[in-house]
């Protein structure tokens, strides 16, 4: 520092004798003033000096103007070359001033950095410390929930399966009308819910005792009994027999034939003669009541045809439980038989009796769409599963808050300044 005052008191003293330099040579300047003016003055007078006097005036004068511009330049200079060392003195200065105070800067950065660096790793490693606290937790959370899940698995397996039976036992019910599958299965679901051995699940089962009680009342459907017998018939249509053709009674006139023995009966003999003679070639018979015509072949195959598809009617009335399509076709076929068909044979008399029992099937009834005991079982189950959801959720949550109140911490740790902890640090061992 002393260094740097030294050039400043030369430039001080070279200030000092520029000022009296000017001084004096504005005083020059003066001087020279007065003496023009008094050269002026003389000059005015008559001309009876000598020439001698005005050249040496002008000399003077030239002189005296001379000599202090010259010095006025000379000191000009010599500022500028004052100037000029100062600027390079003070910008040395300041260039070391400068590379010096970078210095510090960057060593203070340095230090700032190397203290971040360390609160940052501490910081990660306190986070992950709490993090692997927080899994930690969490998995245990996580199996003492699997614990108890597997605790109630069986009684909710059961449950779930009780449901499925229920639900099979209405399809079943709906769309078979089984009655004596649908309260098996029924059955079935009552024993899954007695495994249980719950007194929540009574009123389902109380529900379910009431359907079966129910199904037992309604009619078993033997559709299928059905169908396989007409089936059966359908293909003995082709082998019944046809009725044959009555003509109606014949008159009893064989016996008027009879030649007699008396001699006067000759006449009547030739007559009944003639008769049995003429009969051998064209013969008439009399009859009484209505003649029907007689059936063509081809008349008779169509019958045996429309026979057939009307039991084929039947068979699909029975198949798609139309009662009274069903009824009325086994009451077409009945009819047909009796009118077309012989009634002493055999092989019709079984036809007709099949058809009398078929006419005793019941193929259809207006079976229920659904079950109490489904919607109740389905209630249950949803108030199972609430509560296996919920009491989970209450620990996870518990937890959560717990894990977000530690991290709010850790965070407001973290976010810290430097200074502020080491603040707080010097309290603390102050205290």
């Amino acid at each position: 520092m002393t260094e740097n005052k030294k050039p400043l008191v030369t430039a001080q003293t070279t200030t000092a004798k520029a000022k009296n330099t000017i001084d004096k040579v504005a005083e020059k300047k003066a001087d020279i003033k007065q003496e023009t003016s008094k050269k002026n003055a003389s000059q005015s007078q008559p001309k009876a000096q000598p020439q001698t006097l005005s050249k040496l005036a002008i000399f003077a004068t030239i002189l005296a103007i001379a000599v202090p511009t010259g010095h006025y330049f000379w000191q000009q200079q010599q500022s500028q070359l004052v100037t000029m060392q100062l600027t390079e003195k003070l910008s040395q200065e300041s260039s070391a001033n400068f590379s010096h105070f970078q210095s510090q800067i960057q060593q203070k950065l340095n230090t700032q950095q190397s203290d971040f660096a360390k609160k940052l790793q501490q910081v990660k490693e306190q986070t992950a410390n709490a993090s692997q606290e927080k899994i930690a937790k969490l998995n245990e959370t996580v199996s003492q929930l699997e614990q108890r899940i597997k605790q109630r698995q069986p009684s909710d397996w059961l449950l779930h399966e009780s449901e499925y039976l229920i639900r099979i036992a209405a399809r079943t019910l709906w769309l078979e009308h089984d009655t004596t599958a649908a309260i098996g299965l029924l059955k079935d679901a009552d024993a899954r819910l007695t495994e249980l051995n719950d007194p929540a699940f009574l009123p389902v089962r109380k529900l379910i005792h009431q359907d079966i009680k129910y199904l037992e009342l309604m009619p078993t459907l033997q559709t299928d009994e059905v169908v396989l017998t007409l089936m059966a018939l359908s293909k003995q249509v082709a082998q019944l027999p046809l009725a044959i053709q009555a003509f109606g009674d014949e008159k009893d006139e064989e016996s008027n034939l009879e030649l007699s023995n008396d001699i006067s009966d000759w006449q009547a003999n030739l007559a009944k003669t003639w008769q049995k003679f003429f009969n051998n070639f064209i013969r008439i018979r009399p009859r009484t009541g209505s003649v029907e015509p007689l059936m063509s072949p081809q008349q008779q195959v169509h019958l045996k045809q429309n026979l057939s598809l009307k039991v084929q009617l039947t068979l699909w009335a029975a198949s798609e439980r139309k009662g009274d399509i069903y009824q009325k076709s086994l009451t077409d076929i009945e009819q047909w038989l009796n009118e077309f068909f012989d009634m002493e044979d055999n092989i019709n008399q079984h036809f007709i009796k099949t058809l009398h029992d078929l006419q005793q099937k019941q193929v259809n009834y207006n079976y229920p769409s659904e079950l109490a005991a489904l919607t109740a079982i389905r209630t249950a189950l949803n108030d199972q599963t609430i509560k296996l959801a919920t009491a989970p959720k209450k620990e996870v949550d518990k937890l959560e808050n717990k894990n977000q109140i530690n991290t709010t911490e850790e965070e407001k740790v973290a976010t810290e300044k430097p200074e502020q902890q080491n603040d707080k640090s010097k309290n603390e061992g102050k205290l």
